[in-house]
């Protein structure tokens, strides 16, 4: 039973708005990270019974991971390191003065076999961050190019960033992404089977149009639900202590996404511990579905959280931060 949103809590909240106040602060504060160490932008596929989750690049001692990859066998918790998912960057990659960092990588399953990687990355050339594609025989890699130039690059659009992979109903295969450089757009391009070319022309999907995304809509996530699209993303600046994750539906994907007035989940939603949740993914499990995030746990340092993920009747979700996971633990030797 789900304590926010099933009979337990429609009780409280009848009882006294106050309780509902204390109770939600009580259940944000005993929420936690799953990986308690930097992690932003995670991105977490199933493969057989284990889970693999990945983040944007990160430290570890000295060591710069290009594509930190961890594993557990339930998303909620114990969470094993497990490497770099590709130690060796692309040649267009620019890997000089710090430059070699690579943001917001989205892992799937290759038709006929295999795992692609997308990933973004600086162009050394362009001087603009530009979508790159990898291939690996296994989900922890090593992952190395599938192609010898970026998948998306627009530098007439400045970056292009945040990619994230997504399989319709009849077989069909899209990248989303976000680019532009007045205010953000997400964007629909339609892929070939190998999942590497791109086929045709892209499509808007959602802009940012209002004034607390400030100029910002990124981290994409599409699904089918209830026989519609959604469109999960985060918008305002990542660092801004106003970043949040909303939504968005549309019947089609060649109709016009209507954004959810408010919030899916923001700084309030953890009770002020845990600013700017964003950056986020959807992990589907056979006891449920689940919202991966990320949040500050300290200045300059983004944990990775897991929080159940519900659907009311009319389709739309909401996160569940009632119950606590535990944290991560390093791989045994």
């Amino acid at each position: 039973m789900s304590f926010f949103g099933g009979p337990v809590w429609a009780l409280v909240a009848k009882l006294s708005p106050v309780l509902v106040a204390v109770v939600a602060a009580t259940a944000a504060s005993a929420f936690a990270p799953v990986v308690g160490r930097d992690f932003p932008d995670p991105a977490v596929v199933s493969v057989g019974s284990a889970y693999y989750a990945y983040s944007t690049s990160s430290m570890y001692g000295t060591q710069l991971r290009h594509v930190p990859v961890a594993q557990s066998k339930d998303p909620r918790g114990g969470w094993i390191e497990l490497g770099d998912a590709m130690p060796q960057l692309p040649a267009w990659v620019a890997k000089d003065r710090g430059d070699a960092a690579v943001w917001a990588p989205a892992m799937r399953g290759r038709t006929g076999g295999g795992y692609l990687l997308y990933f973004t990355a600086q162009d050394a050339a362009r001087k603009v961050h530009c979508i790159g594609v990898a291939v690996a025989n296994s989900p922890k890699g090593p992952f190395t190019p599938a192609r010898p130039d970026p998948l998306v690059c627009r530098p007439q659009e400045r970056d292009s960033i945040d990619p994230m992979a997504f399989t319709d109903a009849d077989g069909a295969r899209y990248l989303l992404y976000t680019s532009g450089s007045n205010g953000t757009t997400i964007w629909l391009q339609r892929l070939a089977a190998d999942g590497i070319n791109p086929v045709g022309e892209r499509r808007a999907l959602l802009h940012s149009d209002r004034p607390e995304e400030a100029k910002i809509v990124e981290a994409p996530v599409l699904l089918r639900h209830g026989g519609k699209y959604l469109l999960l993303y985060s918008a305002n600046s990542f660092n801004s202590g106003h970043y949040f994750v909303n939504y968005a539906i549309a019947p089609s994907l060649s109709a016009p996404f209507v954004k959810h007035n408010g919030t899916l989940l923001d700084g309030n939603t953890l009770g002020g511990k845990y600013p700017n949740p964003g950056g986020q993914d959807v992990i589907f499990g056979p006891d449920g579905d689940y919202l991966a995030f990320h949040a500050n746990v300290r200045p300059g340092q983004r944990a990775m959280f897991v929080a159940p993920l519900r659907w009311s009747n009319d389709g739309t979700p909401t996160v569940d931060i009632a119950e606590p996971a535990p944290g991560t633990r390093k791989k045994q030797s």
